[in-house]
């Protein structure tokens, strides 16, 4: 059966641009979450159990000293850049298309795996929620997906 490229929704490149827009919705995300370690108000405070400042001014919203806020919007940064600059990286790395996707892949599973830490945090210590931070791992999971299919396609 043919298969027309332009309207595979899972080729390279349209797997590609959704990693881009991803990892901006990611960037956006942490961006709001900066302030609210900080002492900004949220408008996700719905009550005791949905709580973003109970977590987001928590001893485990710094890691290394600094906010995990930060730290995600670097992480989102750098699978933005890649996505954006794929080519460029290959070349001065001397990658292949499948080792970059794979370091890729590799890196939004360390991703996940620390924000499945602040969520068990989250769970099990604060008692308490962040929408913005379930969001952020909603996005971290999407990479997560979009990641291992450039992988496996690669």
């Amino acid at each position: 059966m043919y298969r027309n490229p332009k309207k595979d929704l899972c080729a390279p490149l349209t797997m590609e641009k959704a990693l881009v827009a991803v990892a901006f919705v990611g960037i956006i995300i942490s961006l709001y979450a900066i302030p609210l370690h900080y002492g900004a108000d949220s408008i996700c405070n719905i009550g005791e159990t949905f709580n973003c400042d109970k977590v987001n001014q928590s001893v485990y919203s710094v890691f290394l000293g600094v906010p995990v806020a930060v730290w995600g919007l670097l992480s989102y940064f750098a699978v933005f850049f890649v996505g954006v600059k794929r080519k460029m990286v290959q070349r001065l790395l001397s990658f292949t298309r499948k080792d970059i996707y794979q370091y890729l892949l590799s890196f939004v599973v360390v991703m996940l795996l620390f924000q499945l830490y602040l969520t068990a945090m989250e769970i099990f210590v604060i008692h308490a929620y962040c929408i913005v931070c379930l969001t952020s791992q909603a996005c971290t999971l999407l990479l997560l997906g979009i990641a291992w299919r450039l992988y496996s396609r690669a």
